[in-house]
């Protein structure tokens, strides 16, 4: 049953004129979509359109700089630009994957399945299948239009010289950025600027350039002239690595000075490594130990002490001391002597290297005096050579010593220093007394030859007075004539030297088997013009710097006399041509006198203990008795005069002071470990929540700070312990 009914309806058929206005109007509609749309590509938006064009067809190419090259003094290249072949790959787009391998392997003479493997794998999108490899026929693979590989030539540096001065030199990684030495000290020098092209893609995506932009040319870096003579480096290398080979060495070190201007004429460190054929072992010998590695000096170090007792006239040459027969018990530890004697002049000690001898003549110099002068030379600061990775070593302050540290400092221990810090020392008693910035950069040249920089020997202070120092070069002349380092000796020149043997740490203890030997020495003695150091580590074959060094210094500075041509004197561009600018002045009336020291911030006591050592009147200002009770320190928060100041006759040192509390939860008290093994000492105080630091083995003779004093619980303790010294 219906429930709707219609009345049947007329079907009306749409007039074909009608469908064709439906069209129209649709048609009319979509055309004029289009045209807006294009009036906003064409007009209104044409720029915008225009760069996204650019875009997607066009490209900023970079163009690499050359980088500049590294001479020696004499403009012989240590390193130079040559192109290397690189080879991208696209696996997506690569269609033949094994005569693609075939020929890769043909060219670069390696396994076909090595390449092969690799482009079958389509996880990767485009990567390095060679990276500036050496290729010296491409077999034309270059010119082949193999789609998803690409060839190129890349810029790439070369070590004319293989392994000499390559720790001096450095060398860069594949990106053509330093890495070490001179190549990273001054890589923003030798890099460049970027130059650029813009390419268009044609139809077929091919790049072309775009000749509507003019193109930048790239501009080569700065091309790096450098204070080491090919030569002389040359010479240092080979006789160190034979050295180190006779005498069955585990590292060694040699650096070779001018003495009046403090250029470095060569410097090298054994093992060695070729920058161009890097291995995975030459790790060891890519580190330029000469500035890098720090060591306790032994013997060397006299020279501190020798400088002090001549300047303050504490002493003269003649003056006899008593050498206890070889062995001299201080604070309960054994300074020995190798060759015993009752009885020395200040002269002979420097020769036959008395440690007993310089200990007692320490005493005459005290800590502050002894402090100065080490710094003074240099060590426990910065030299300023234009090489990353200095160690500036190790030098306590008159603060942190403790008993025996004067002594032990005095002959070369409880004391870092690196080799270059020790050669500047004794040149500056070679070049009368006046201490000289090392350099290693003499010029840097722009591309087209201009001098960028020209650096020019650089004083830094007169150290010691001309007639002391002349006095210092007599007693090294009798060191390589009648004392330990005869083995220095040349025929036809005067030699002055000084040698140096100290134990080495190993395992946190001193072996009396592993020894650091080392001979300072420079020539013509009468004229100092070249100085020569040379380290030797851990030898096997004898231990002595006398035995050990010695030779291996005579070996190179004979051959560096004959380099020169003659064997009295050597080639006058090492000598030093005096700048008004620079030279520092020498007044022979100065006055001898101390200064105040600094004691801003120190510990009261600490100040006090300083101004009687120094016999200085002083008093102390806002400072009660109540200032002595526990929990709390009092410190110099002030001083008049100021640091550096003179003191009047009868005027007194002014000391101002504060208390400041003392947290108990942060601070704990030293334990006395005197006396104990070194073992149970440091299980004491690590257990405690101190840190150690330890000098010598066996029985711990002293500590630093003292047992009773209270300090922040992370605080470093450092431990004394009985050692031999030689």
């Amino acid at each position: 049953m219906n429930f709707y009914s219609f009345a049947n309806k007329e079907n009306k058929k749409v007039s074909p004129a009608r469908r064709i206005n439906i069209f129209m109007f649709v048609f009319l509609a979509f055309l004029a979509l289009v045209i807006t749309k294009l009036v906003s590509v064409q007009i209104l938006e044409s720029e915008k359109y225009r760069i996204i064009a650019k875009k997607q067809s066009q490209s900023r190419e970079i163009i690499n700089p050359l980088r500049g090259v590294i001479y020696d003094r004499n403009m012989n290249p240590f390193v130079s630009n040559v192109y290397r072949v690189s080879v991208i790959a696209d696996p997506y787009k690569i269609k033949n994957p094994d005569s693609v391998s075939t020929l890769l392997a043909s060219v670069f003479k390696k396994d076909k399945l090595e390449y092969y493997d690799r482009l079958l794998d389509r996880n990767n999108s485009a990567f390095y299948l060679e990276r500036k490899a050496s290729v010296s026929d491409l077999k034309g693979i270059d010119t082949l239009k193999i789609d998803g590989l690409n060839v190129f030539k890349e810029s790439s540096r070369y070590y004319n010289n293989g392994s000499i001065a390559s720790q001096v030199v450095g060398f860069t990684d594949l990106d053509n950025k330093g890495v070490s030495g001179i190549e990273l000290a001054l890589n923003k020098e030798l890099t460049g600027k970027e130059g650029y092209m813009i390419s268009r893609k044609d139809g077929r995506g091919v790049k072309r350039p775009d000749m509507n932009y003019i193109q930048k040319e790239p501009e080569p870096g700065a091309n790096i002239i450098l204070t080491i003579d090919k030569t002389i480096q040359q010479i240092a290398e080979e006789e160190l690595a034979a050295g180190m080979k006779y005498f069955n060495a585990s590292r060694g070190k040699a650096v070779v000075v001018s003495v009046k201007t403090g250029e470095i004429l060569a410097m090298c460190t054994y093992p060695t490594f070729d920058p161009n054929n890097i291995k995975k072992e030459d790790s060891v010998g890519m580190k330029n130990s000469v500035v890098s590695d720090i060591y306790e000096p032994g013997s060397t170090f006299k020279l501190v002490t020798a400088s002090a007792i001549l300047e303050e006239k504490l002493g003269s040459p003649s003056d006899v001391v008593n050498t206890e027969n070889g062995t001299y018990n201080i604070y309960g530890m054994d300074i020995i002597d190798s060759y015993p004697s009752s009885s020395l002049t200040f002269q002979q000690i420097i020769e036959k290297s008395s440690n007993i001898g310089v200990a007692k003549l320490s005493q005459k110099v005290g800590a502050e005096r002894f402090f100065k002068y080490a710094r003074d030379f240099g060590f426990g600061i910065y030299s300023g050579i234009e090489l990353n990775g200095e160690n500036k070593g190790y030098l306590k302050r008159p603060l942190d010593f403790t008993p025996g540290s004067l002594e032990f400092m005095a002959i070369g221990y409880q004391v870092a220093v690196n080799v270059l810090q020790l050669t500047m020392a004794y040149a500056s008693i070679a070049n009368n007394g006046l201490l000289m910035k090392p350099y290693i950069i003499k010029k840097e040249l722009s591309p087209d030859g201009t001098v960028l920089v020209d650096n020019l020997p650089s004083p830094v202070r007169q150290v010691i007075s001309e007639e002391t120092a002349k006095k210092l070069n007599q007693m090294f002349i009798g060191v390589v004539e009648r004392g330990t380092g005869t083995d220095a000796k040349i025929n036809g020149v005067n030699v002055a030297g000084k040698t140096g043997t100290s134990q080495r740490l190993v395992e946190g203890e001193y072996s009396s088997s592993s020894h650091n030997s080392s001979f300072v020495g420079y020539f013509p003695a009468e004229n100092p013009e070249i100085i020569v150091t040379v380290v030797i580590d851990d030898p096997k074959n004898g231990f002595y710097g006398g035995k050990v060094a010695a030779p291996v210094f005579q070996k190179i500075a004979t051959r560096i006399l004959s380099y020169s041509g003659n064997t009295g004197s050597l080639n006058n561009e090492y000598m030093y041509v005096k700048s008004e600018s620079k030279e520092v002045p020498t007044d022979k009336n100065q006055d001898k006198s101390q200064s105040i020291p600094n004691l801003k911030d120190m510990r009261l006591n600490d100040a006090v203990e300083i101004l009687n050592e120094k016999s200085i009147s002083y008093e102390i200002s806002n400072y009660d008795n109540s200032t002595d009770q526990k929990g709390v320190i009092v410190s110099v928060i002030n001083q008049e005069p100021l640091p550096g100041e003179k003191l009047d006759n009868g005027k007194k040192v002014k000391l101002y002071v504060k208390n400041s509390k003392v947290d108990n939860d942060n601070y704990k008290i030293v334990p006395d470990v005197r006396k104990m093994s070194l073992r149970k000492s440091i299980n004491k105080l690590v257990s405690d929540g101190f840190t150690v630091d330890i000098n010598g083995s066996g029985e711990v003779v002293d500590i630093y700070p003292k047992p009773g004093t209270k300090i922040n619980a992370k605080s470093k303790i450092i431990l004394f312990c009985k050692n031999e010294n030689k």
